[in-house]
């Protein structure tokens, strides 16, 4: 995951896991919501943050579409990126959940379909350097470079998809089966109360 596209990309995982479960949001409490979010930061934190940055540690060039030498990036600004990466996944995700609650179905579309195109609009701009495997200095005087496809870097790229698809499957069904909704104590209460006997009440 380039450097440049993450932080579109976890904005929109996290609205499109407030689209998974639209129909909760719109009846559930703060408890319940708070949460589904705190699901999504696990994922957000254990799946998606982790891929972006391995790519910044180990293909940190390549990350920023070799527009600067990663060498000059400071580590802190790296590791300001990685952590927005994973924020923006849960801030996703809460916009999402409120356009929900509102019934702004297409608000909820927009939050996760504006910054997907976003994404695919730079990953096209840049796709020529994408395919390159190589330091600053080699793409820019393009030599000693190689294929992204069937490199170390492909297979990278491929293997951290895979997770990311994997962590989001598994987010997405945690989501729908967790938290369940529950009744309200007081109607609970009031059911128990109004409660008759099968066979009538009792004659006193």
């Amino acid at each position: 995951m380039p450097a440049l596209v993450g932080p579109f990309v976890g904005f929109a995982l996290g609205a499109a896991l407030a689209w998974l479960c639209r129909g909760e949001a719109r009846r559930e409490d703060e408890a319940a919501f708070r949460a589904r979010a705190a699901l999504v930061a696990l994922f957000a934190a254990l799946v998606f943050a982790p891929a972006c940055a391995y790519f910044i540690v180990f293909a940190g060039d390549w990350s920023f579409f070799y527009l600067v030498d990663e060498r000059g990036v400071p580590s802190a600004l790296e590791l300001l990126v990685v952590l927005a990466d994973a924020a923006l996944v849960v801030l996703g995700f809460a916009a999402g959940h409120r356009a929900a609650r509102r019934r702004d179905d297409r608000a909820l579309v927009a939050l996760a379909a504006a910054p997907t195109v976003l994404a695919a609009a730079l990953a096209l701009a840049f796709l020529p350097k994408l395919r390159v495997d190589g330091s600053f200095h080699q793409v820019m005087s393009r030599f000693g470079t190689q294929p992204v496809a069937g490199g170390p870097l492909g297979w990278a790229i491929l293997w951290m998809g895979v997770m990311i698809a994997a962590g989001f499957a598994v987010a997405a069904r945690s989501l729908a089966s967790h938290p369940r909704l529950s009744r309200p104590p007081q109607l609970d209460d009031a059911m128990r109360h109004d409660r008759q006997p099968m066979l009538g009440r009792r004659r006193r």
